[in-house]
């Protein structure tokens, strides 16, 4: 290809997104005069030359579970100067920004691009040569209970429940426990709480950094309990009956291999009594 056939078939990218580029994966430039070609996301990236770069591995999963926003992952020999946006992929037309990257051990690196569309990621996923890999319900039958720790608690002592999750059905499945537990409280637990018909304010925030999570596996039969402290949503400094609603996150994965990719996201949700009373010797006035 001569120079001025180059210069063409960029300027074509330029102004009409990734069409008429070569499928391929492209280094990003930062240069001024760079050829500026428009995401799938609506950005504007400046177009170097084409990586020659050894894909040892790929996986493309989707994200959600109406499976129209999927995540490809790509692993590389080591790349130490490798950076989260040194690479932009343009596959029949469209072109996708990298949006992460990492290493292991010097020993390999990744790179990752979001793909929205399932139209668009079975063109990735037949360029790449990678299976599309669909989120799916996992079929549970799960038996959901919340229930105080004591009949009745008075103002100012620690109030706690206890989730209680059953596997009813006779499918083994697989959820993680935290991921969300790097912050004042665990957010991997939603509460709503009423008192005399009145909304009770949540004293706390959803905000979260992640956390360390661990696999849960419930076989038929099998049973989940994990007790948590009320106090951290709500302030209980009033006597009375609050009614809660009580709702846990569940990041289903596969039950039979160590896998951590998510093939489902759910809450499981239950209602339950709290009783708060005044402390022994109190006035009732």
């Amino acid at each position: 290809m001569n120079l001025v056939a180059i210069v063409l078939l960029l300027f074509s990218a330029r102004a009409q997104g990734g069409e008429g580029l070569v499928n391929g994966i492209y280094q990003r430039s930062a240069d001024a005069s760079a050829w500026l070609v428009k995401t799938q996301d609506g950005r504007e990236v400046g177009l170097g030359e084409t990586a020659a770069l050894e894909i040892q591995k790929s996986e493309l999963s989707s994200q959600d579970n109406a499976n129209t926003r999927f995540y490809l992952s790509l692993t590389i020999p080591f790349d130490e100067e490798l950076g989260t946006s040194s690479y932009v992929l343009v596959v029949d037309g469209t072109v996708y920004q990298q949006s992460g990257s990492g290493s292991s051990h010097k020993d390999t690196s990744s790179l990752s691009f979001y793909i929205s569309g399932e139209s668009s990621a079975k063109q990735v996923s037949k360029y790449l040569a990678t299976p599309l890999i669909y989120r799916r319900h996992p079929s549970h039958n799960l038996l959901v209970s919340f229930s105080p720790t004591k009949q009745e608690f008075a103002i100012g002592e620690e109030v706690t429940a206890t989730l209680r999750i059953t596997n009813v059905g006779t499918q083994p499945i697989c959820f993680m426990k935290g991921g969300r537990n790097r912050a004042a409280r665990d957010n991997q637990y939603v509460f709503a709480a009423r008192q005399r018909g009145k909304q009770v304010h949540d004293i706390g925030t959803s905000y979260h950094f992640g956390g360390l999570a661990t696999r849960q596996v419930l076989k038929g039969g099998d049973v989940f309990e994990d007790t948590i402290n009320l106090d951290k949503w709500f302030s209980f400094d009033e006597a009375g009956l609050y009614e809660i609603l009580g709702s846990y996150y569940l990041n289903f994965v596969e039950p039979e291999t160590n896998s951590w990719r998510s093939i489902w996201e759910d809450y499981v949700s239950a209602e339950f009594l709290v009783r708060i009373k005044k402390p022994e010797g109190a006035s009732n006035q």
